[in-house]
């Protein structure tokens, strides 16, 4: 568990602090203990083979006014010269590692389409969210069915399109891993950790391209190292539970 102070961004240290995060010796990145928004952030530190951290908010209720938005993920970069810089907002978050690492294509052009591509993943599951998870139980069957029978084929559809386009490889630019795959490859493990993920995934599943990519982020050997470790395999589940009933957790 970690306790949260930065609830303004320093702007007298911004030099600095700029200067860790050119430079970062370590990372640590906060969020609660389930996948969620979480999951893709902690794969690209593992893929990035860096000296990093993971850890839950000790305690929300009280320290969420801690927080630049009062969310989580945040991520702190530790830098050589000794700072410690906080990034806040998922975007921001998986945007800063996937530059550090190198999977944000090889120019400008493929940069763009790769955000892009990162940007309707995360809007997906965050639809999902929106609709279904925070739904009320009598809301629930029929945004499912929405979701199911118009915005996941929709994105299922367009995302297909994109892959075949690139040689149908399990990758989106090229015949390398980017923050793209990564996060599709996330929302696709969101889904499957949900109560109503038999309808889900017998949807996804369909779509030899999507389950080609989901296969190959899986079978990167950082990732593996990484999810098959306890502490991911206790996202996964806490990812279960949390989505069974969130109403109980708030």
């Amino acid at each position: 568990m970690a306790h949260i102070d930065a609830s303004h961004y320093s702007r007298d240290a911004s030099v600095e602090l700029s200067e860790a995060l050119a430079k970062p010796a370590s990372y640590r990145l906060l969020y609660f203990p389930v996948l969620s928004n979480g999951a893709t952030g902690r794969d690209l530190l593992a893929c990035g083979g860096v000296n990093w951290s993971h850890a839950a908010p000790a305690d929300w209720e009280t320290e969420k006014n801690k927080s630049p938005f009062q969310m989580v993920p945040l991520l702190y970069v530790t830098g050589e010269n000794g700072k410690t810089a906080t990034l806040a907002e998922t975007m921001v978050i998986e945007h800063y590692l996937a530059k550090k690492f190198s999977l944000l294509g090889s120019n400008e052009y493929e940069e763009s389409i790769i955000k892009s591509l990162h940007s309707s993943s995360a809007a997906v599951q965050n639809a999902f969210a929106v609709t279904v998870t925070w739904n009320t139980p009598e809301g629930k069957a029929g945004a499912l069915g929405f979701f199911t029978s118009a915005t996941l084929p929709i994105w299922i559809a367009a995302h297909e399109r994109h892959l075949i386009d690139n040689g149908n490889n399990g990758h989106y630019v090229g015949d390398k891993l980017s923050l793209a795959d990564i996060r599709t490859a996330n929302t696709i493990e969101h889904l499957a950790a949900q109560p109503e993920s038999a309808t889900l995934m017998a949807i996804v599943n369909k779509s030899a391209p999507l389950t080609k990519l989901r296969d190959m982020v899986a079978k990167h050997p950082k990732l593996v190292q990484w999810r098959s470790g306890a502490d991911y395999k206790g996202y996964f589940e806490g990812n279960r539970a949390f989505y069974a009933n969130p109403a109980a957790f708030m």
